[in-house]
Order: C-alpha cells, then structure tokens, then sequence
C-alpha cells in the first residue's frame, strides 16, 4: 500500500507510559485526541543503508505501544516527489532523508525551517513555521559580526531542537579512498559537493599526481541532472562540474575563503563591496574575463531555480572597469564572501542565450567538459590556457590530463571497481570497509567531519505530529549511538543540533552535549 493510503488508524487500547519519552508522547496523544497504536510509516530510499536505520527507528518507536509502524522503499525521484508533496497531500509519513550544508551556518536552517521556504523555493516540506525561528534565520544572514553570529545560531539551534520539527539523527564524514600505488596528494574536501577540488586547485594549494598514467578515473553516484549552475541543485552534478566552474572566491579545504577570479577585494561601506579581477583569465570558448561576465553572471539568476543564492543578497552592481567591479548587498549579508563561491562566472555566450550550459559548460576551470554518457560517465580535460602560472608547491599545469568520472550508484560496486583497478579513487565505499582499507598500505583513506546530517522528518501537519510533546518524546527516544555503530560502522557522529561540527565555532562538542542533556537525553 502507498504511504497515501494510511490513514492513522485509531485503536481504543490504553498504553501505560514508562519513562519521560512515553510520557510526552503519551500527553501529547491525550492533547491530539489520539488512541494508541497509531500506524504510519517510514519513507527512505531505497537501496540505502537509510532501510536499516529506518529498522532501528520502527523497533524505538513502536517498543513503546504508541505506534505502529511500517517501512516503504522508493527510487530516490519517487521519494523526492513524495518528500516535496507530502504536505499538500497530507500524507501521513515520515520522512528518513540526509541533507547537505555549506561552510555558513544559513546553510543548515533557512532552506529547511524558514516558514517561506515551501517547496517549491526550498525543503521545508512538512510546513514548519515559528516566528522566532524565522527571526534568528533573518537577522544571523544580517549580522556580520563573527561572535555576534555565532550566538544568534546557537540560540536558533536550541529553539529548533526543543520544538523538535526534525529529528537530528546523525552528522555523516567525508570518506575518500584511493589507489596509493597510482595516487599521491589526494584530500578528502570536507563537502561531497567540492570532491574532485583535490585533482587541481591551486586557490587551495591542492594538486594531485599520478604515477603511470596521466588520467584519473573516479566515481559518482548518480547520474548528473543539469550542468547549467542557475538550475543545479545535485551532488553529482556539482561534482563534475566543479573543475569546469569558478567564482570570485574560493572555500579551501579548512574552511578559509581564498581569492579565486578576483585577485583582491575590500569592503567600502556596511553593503557595498569592490573587487579586482584578475587580468588575461579564458574561459574554455576564448573570451576573456572582464566585469561585465560577472554583473550578467549574477544577474542572469534571476527567475531561474537557485535564485536565492543571488539574489538573498545582490541589490546591483557597476563596473568601475574592465577588471574592476563594486557588488552592492541589499543589506547588510553576513556569508558574502562564502556564498561568491557558490556562483560560477559563466561565458557571455551564456548569457546572450548563444550557449546552452546544459548541453555544454563551459567555465574559467582548469578543465573543460568533453563528454557525458547519461548512465556511463563524465569526461574532462585539462584546460592549458588555465590562469594559474605556478607556485612554490602548486604547478602552473595541472598533472593530470583528464578525469573521467564513472557513474557507480551502489557502495559495493565501488569497492570493486576500486579494488579491481577499473577506477583510482572512490568518495563512496562501504563503511564497513574504511577500516580494512586503511589498514592496506596498497590504499590511501582520508576520512573528514562533513557538512551533512540526517534526519527524521515529522508531519506536523497532522495528529498527533501536530503536537509537540509526541515529537520530543520520539527525538528522546531515537537510538543514535547504535544507528552510528551499527549502520554506519562508526562513521560519523550522533547529532543533536543542525549545524555541523565542521563549522565547530557554530557546534563544538561542549554545545551539542548540553543540548543533548538538556534536550534529547533521558534525565
């Protein structure tokens, strides 16, 4: 039966309650007018170790006697219709999904709990909205002062965590194995979306070598939907397009914005910014960089499905001169810097509608698209009229000639192409195997703290969700230390808040223990 069939059924038994979890659930099913057991399901993706987590949920949940619960499995477009519909259809479910954040704090909330970000303009898809929240999200964009930003999200945090509209499951790593009889150099990039930065990044002081072949062969895992950066909301995607595409600035791998295709900038007053550009930059087509791709470039968001990551902040801009240009901010916009990385400066031939980027991407990268084979794999070169002219520990030419990137959905399968050689580096194998393989001096493993976690999505928009006992006493109640240890083999740590350790000013250890204590723990 599809999750729109249940119908959460009412049963006239009684259930005694045990313990402070049972007890808030028990009062909030007296407050909804709610019978016990009261059937729903999980939704996960199939194919994923989210089916085992979801296993471990059902068994918290219904130890209890409040719920009864099953599990559903669906193809990851499916579950993301079901996922973005699930409140204008009422569908009684929860939803067991993963997202992936940034290096800004807005990164993990606005999308996802801001009351104006409904899909189809954002991820808050069982409609969750609280004026308080939605004020922390406002003012922690506009305030610019680091300490003073660091405690309006610890507070948004802590008002999130006690409203419980999600459950925060688990903060996932980063985990990069390689071949390390062919590969040297090689960093896990803290983000899934910034993985292949590490074949050449030189903004990053990050290069990486072959020994015995001149093309690097690695994986994603799944097919790329877009390549055209106003439309592209994909991991995939992102990762193959991340050496073809740059901005104004650049995140290196410890989370410091770094100059990128501006050489310079300074800030002229509380909104307005000008940056210097540097000289003699090529796009992959021949034209040269100039002020005038970087004023289109923004503005050509306009309208388009990624909007937001222009226009939360530009109000215009005016060329100074060909290589200078002052970007004025709408308001005061504490990520400036951080989200200009976020923004490809694309080709004028983009923006006359000459080019079509889906079709053909075309960037200042250090490597230009070749080839893409829907389902097979993506194919780049390196581009040798790249800006770059060298560095103490980065060369001027990049190493690697070409990376070919196969699409390898299952962990598994990865394993094996990386084990059988067929592939040099892997971003996606089992968690079961990171120990083994790193204790294999044949492989090299880098495993980092991401900016990802996963959570449990409550619908708030029926009982007894609806209710905010129901929903803390199920976040007490979720086994997190067992879902790390035994799903995910002891990748990853138990998350409490939304924020990711990564940004450890935002969600340092000492934070998420008293969250949790005050919060989520059993006194």
């Amino acid at each position: 039966m599809g999750i729109s069939g249940f119908a959460g059924c009412i049963r006239s038994n009684s259930v005694e309650a045990d313990g402070p979890a049972e007890e808030l659930i028990q009062q909030g099913f007296a407050a909804t007018d709610t019978a016990p057991p009261f059937e729903t399901t999980i939704v996960v993706t199939e194919g994923t170790e989210r089916s085992r987590v979801a296993t471990l949920l059902k068994s918290a949940l219904e130890d209890t006697g409040f719920f009864e619960i099953s599990i559903a499995e669906y193809k990851w477009t499916t579950h993301l219709d079901l996922l973005t519909t699930a409140a204008d259809e009422n569908k009684n479910a929860l939803f067991m999904v993963s997202w992936t954040g940034g290096w800004d704090p807005d990164d993990y909330v606005n999308m996802l709990f801001h009351s104006d970000s409904h899909p189809p303009n954002g991820l808050n898809i069982n409609q969750y909205a609280d004026e308080t929240v939605d004020e922390y999200i406002e003012t922690g964009l506009e305030e610019t002062v680091f300490d003073d930003r660091v405690e309006i999200y610890r507070q948004l945090q802590e008002r999130l965590v006690a409203d419980a509209p999600v459950s925060f499951v688990r903060f996932g790593e980063v985990t990069h194995v390689w071949d390390a009889d062919a590969v040297s150099g090689w960093q896990a990039y803290p983000l899934e979306t910034g993985t292949y930065n590490a074949v050449y990044a030189p903004w990053a002081d990050t290069v990486t070598k072959l020994e015995g072949s001149t093309e690097l062969v690695a994986d994603l895992g799944s097919d790329i939907s877009t390549t055209d950066p106003v439309s592209m909301n994909d991991t995939a995607s992102s990762q193959a397009t991340q050496l073809v595409y740059e901005g104004l600035t650049g995140i290196d791998f410890d989370g410091t914005v770094q100059p990128v295709l501006a050489d310079e900038w300074k800030r002229l007053d509380t909104t307005r910014y000008r940056f210097s550009l540097r000289e003699g930059v090529q796009f992959h087509n021949g034209e040269e960089l100039t002020a005038a791709h970087v004023k289109c470039s923004f503005e050509r968001y306009e309208g388009e499905p990624r909007e937001a990551d222009v226009f939360d902040w530009y109000g215009d801009s005016e060329i100074v001169d060909d290589y200078t240009i002052d970007i004025d901010c709408r308001r005061e916009y504490g990520p400036f810097e951080r989200r200009l990385f976020d923004v490809p400066i694309v080709p004028m031939a983009a923006i006359d509608g000459d080019l079509d980027l889906e079709s053909t991407p075309i960037g200042t990268g250090p490597y230009r698209f070749v080839d893409y084979q829907a389902g097979d794999d993506c194919r780049l070169e390196r581009f040798d009229e790249y800006w770059f002219e060298g560095s103490e520990t980065v060369p001027a030419t990049a190493p690697v000639e070409t990376v070919r990137l196969e699409v390898i959905p299952e962990p598994a399968s990865r394993q094996g192409a990386l084990e059988a050689g067929n592939i040099d580096v892997s971003y996606g194998v089992p968690s079961a195997s990171l120990a083994d393989l790193a204790a294999d001096d044949a492989y090299g493993v880098d495993r980092h703290v991401g900016g990802g976690f996963d959570m449990l999505i409550y619908p708030l928009y029926r009982e007894p969700f609806s209710s905010t006992a129901v929903r803390r006493g199920c976040n007490m109640l979720l086994p997190r230390e067992r879902i790390v240890e035994e799903v995910y083999n002891g990748v990853g740590h138990p998350a409490y808040t939304p924020i990711s350790p990564l940004l450890e000013a935002y969600a340092d250890e000492e934070f998420q223990e008293r969250i949790a204590d005050e919060y989520v723990r059993s006194p």
